[in-house]
């Protein structure tokens, strides 16, 4: 009682507990949280690229980059490291809480990686990986720097293949205006196009289109193909510069 008297020390309010708790239960969920979001952009950025489905349609880019070369540069590992470092800090916050020093670290970091896995499981039933992909991509331009995408293979219109977002249909429906991943903006003659079935050409759709370019910011399309994939076996239709039919534009 001396020694405390004389230092002056004074309990310490049990509400500064219970908001050190609340803390670290709020950074272990968030981290979690976060965790998820990245891996569920991890996923979307690894299955979008083309040689899980498309693999007739890139078999060109693994003339000039064999497959395993591509294979790994199309790895996440952006987001991969960011959810490394997610887990950590949620692993960090559940420790300090009150009876987080109970458990083994691997289960700790197991336990968020499955929370993690879950929610990414939740969100990419909606599609909030592409989502957060597709705005980095194209509002973000040290993102495109960071990671090998899907974007990033159609956007080579000198070698015949061109994505981007349609923003424009002529009203004779034979050619349309392109904004690509670099916000050029192209006007594409589908009028001798082969449309794969199933594609939607409307504006604010994204499409795959194989080609040649003719002029500045000009492209002459051979076939056309929608960007969201369907993941499900379907006949594989290669663009020809020969062309086979023309279908009109739905």
């Amino acid at each position: 009682m001396a020694e405390i008297e004389k230092r002056k020390v004074v309990p310490i309010p049990r509400w500064h507990f219970l908001l050190r708790q609340a803390g670290f239960w709020m950074l272990a969920v968030i981290s979690v949280m976060t965790g998820g979001l990245s891996m569920a952009t991890a996923v979307y950025v690894f299955i979008d690229h083309d040689f899980i489905e498309d693999h007739g349609y890139i078999s060109r880019f693994f003339i000039e980059r064999p497959f395993i070369g591509d294979f790994f540069a199309s790895i996440p590992y952006l987001w991969l490291t960011a959810l490394a470092l997610f887990t950590l800090v949620a692993y960090f916050g559940f420790r300090h809480t009150n009876k987080g020093y109970r458990y083994p670290t691997t289960r700790v970091i197991a336990g968020s990686v499955f929370a993690s896995m879950l929610l990414c499981a939740a969100l990419n039933t909606v599609d909030i990986g592409g989502y957060i992909h597709r705005y980095l991509i194209e509002n973000v331009h040290i993102y495109n720097n960071l990671i090998y995408a899907n974007e990033h293979r159609w956007s080579h219109s000198e070698k015949g293949f061109l994505g981007g977002k349609v923003i424009e249909i002529s009203k004779s429906r034979s050619r349309i205006s392109i904004r690509d991943f670099k916000k050029g903006i192209w006007q594409v003659d589908i009028s001798k196009a082969y449309i794969r079935p199933g594609t939607l050409i409307a504006e604010g759709k994204y499409l795959k289109i194989t080609g040649l370019k003719t002029g500045e910011r000009v492209f002459q399309a051979y076939g056309i193909q929608g960007w969201e994939k369907k993941y499900h076996r379907r006949p594989l239709l290669l663009p020809q510069k020969k062309i086979i039919r023309s279908t009109p534009v739905p």
